[in-house]
């Protein structure tokens, strides 16, 4: 499949957007790990799924039975796209991981003689969930955000006996390190402590097979979302073990998760029902597992292939350019890492670099610290001195001096010809070859062009004739 066939797949890929000098140039989206246009298989699905939208589980009509059929289909599929165990694993539908790992945090009851331990490469997401389930023991990552399976046992060998899981990035989503997940999973398994996996960066690069070789190495709980996956439409999913979720308190409570219901007593659903109250988002299942089916249709040996292929492209081309500073592995480790890629250009700030991509050569990216503050500022050194005047700063209303770092990140569609076009901005930048006159405005950090402000209102005012 080549890369023109790809794109195909995509929506909106070759969209004009302005830039500087009035100028219309293809918007060339660097920002993928953050979130991924629509593959037009999930938009299809979800488009032919609105001609038969209803409410789910509760309805007599054809139409209600068809979307509920159509909602525990797309389960079905997450459930073996995942290469989860059906005798084991069950699907709980959410919104997306952030959803996923509260819904999990909340079915542990506060207790401070209690511990979940994650790394020191966490997400947000996986970080402030646990913080009020009771103590957060840390695994220490190296510098390029590499979880040890060795680190994690001599964790494991103080906090076992109060460790109720330990849950661990599959993938940084600031580097792009792959974390050698069923090794983790069998220094937890050893302890007898179950493992969960945020797998937002993880799922859309690479299989996944929860299930392992047996019971030593597979993985008791995975979160994923969809709007990394190609379906951008409020879907994700908690897929973890059964007997814990029919053994555990709703993580949300309403309509739905309930058999019965008396003045003073409650009869839960079983699983996954009674972690799903409420309307779900159907069509937010539905595009995700179209998303999953497509993704499967396309084959992971070219997806990888691809991927491997673009960042060892960038990153060589990276070095070449004049004061480029790294963070991660390198070309040498492309088999342990995704196209998930940090840098800074010297000393030119990092949202200054993000702004001129943007502003005067239409490519995306993402910069700051990418939801994963404490990494971001071991990985680049900072002291927890300077990390604490930072944070007083931002407190004070000024992000503007927050450390932080440029991320480009790949999608399936993405080229050769890609690359080099933000090589070469990049390259112009790092000499100086700037058109425009920045500003940076304090609040939040933003670098813009001095007394020029995009105008949206020529797409904004498409959205409704009121507009």
């Amino acid at each position: 499949m080549t890369n023109a066939d790809l794109r195909e797949l995509i929506v909106g890929v070759d969209l004009l957007t302005p830039v500087h000098g009035g100028r219309d140039v293809p918007y060339l989206n660097l920002d993928n790990a953050a979130s991924t246009p629509a593959l037009t298989a999930a938009r299809d699905e979800a488009n032919r799924m609105l001609e038969w939208y209803a409410s789910i589980h509760r309805g007599a009509g054809y139409k209600s039975q068809l979307a509920s059929a159509w909602y525990e289909k797309a389960r079905e599929q997450t459930l073996e796209f995942v290469g989860a165990d059906p005798d084991y694993h069950c699907v709980v539908l959410t919104h997306n991981t952030t959803d996923a790992i509260n819904r999990l945090a909340v079915k542990f009851p506060y207790d401070n003689d209690k511990s979940v331990v994650i790394s020191h490469a966490e997400h947000h997401a996986n970080d402030l969930p646990w913080r009020n389930r009771g103590k957060v023991a840390r695994v220490p990552v190296s510098p390029a955000g590499e979880i040890d399976p060795d680190d994690l046992d001599r964790v494991l060998l103080k906090e076992a006996k109060r460790t109720r899981l330990v849950s661990m990035t599959g993938a940084s989503n600031v580097t792009g390190t792959i974390q050698p997940i069923h090794e983790l999973a069998r220094v937890a398994h050893k302890y007898g402590i179950p493992i969960a996996i945020d797998a937002a960066q993880l799922a859309p690069h690479v299989p996944i097979n929860m299930a392992g070789s047996g019971p030593d190495d597979r993985i008791d709980f995975l979160m994923l979302s969809a709007h990394k996956m190609y379906a951008p439409m409020g879907g994700g999913a908690l897929i973890g073990i059964h007997e814990f979720f029919a053994n555990t308190c709703p993580s949300v409570r309403g309509g739905g998760a309930v058999k019965a219901v008396e003045p003073d007593a409650v009869f839960w659903a079983d699983p996954p029902e009674r972690d799903e109250a409420g309307s779900p988002n159907v069509l937010g299942a539905v595009s995700m597992a179209a998303a999953m089916a497509e993704l499967k249709r396309i084959g992971w040996d070219v997806l990888e292939e691809a991927e491997n292929r673009l960042t060892k492209r960038f990153i060589n081309g990276l070095l070449q350019i004049d004061g480029a500073i790294l963070y991660g592995l390198g070309t040498d480790n492309l088999d342990r890492r995704l196209g998930v890629i940090a840098f800074n250009l010297g000393d030119i700030p990092h949202a200054k670099v993000a702004a001129i991509l943007a502003y005067e050569h239409g490519i995306g990216v993402r910069n700051g610290c990418f939801c994963a503050h404490p990494f971001v500022l071991s990985m680049m050194q900072v002291g927890e001195v300077e990390a604490r005047a930072y944070s007083e700063q931002v407190q004070r209303g000024n992000k503007s001096l927050i450390p932080g770092a440029v991320r480009i990140s790949f999608g399936l569609y993405n080229s050769e010809a890609d690359v080099d076009r933000a090589l070469d901005a990049l390259a112009r930048i790092a000499r100086g070859d700037v058109a425009l006159e920045y500003e940076e405005e304090t609040v939040h950090g933003e670098f813009h062009p001095v007394g020029g402000a995009t105008d949206y209102e020529r797409i904004l005012s498409g959205l409704s004739p009121e507009s």
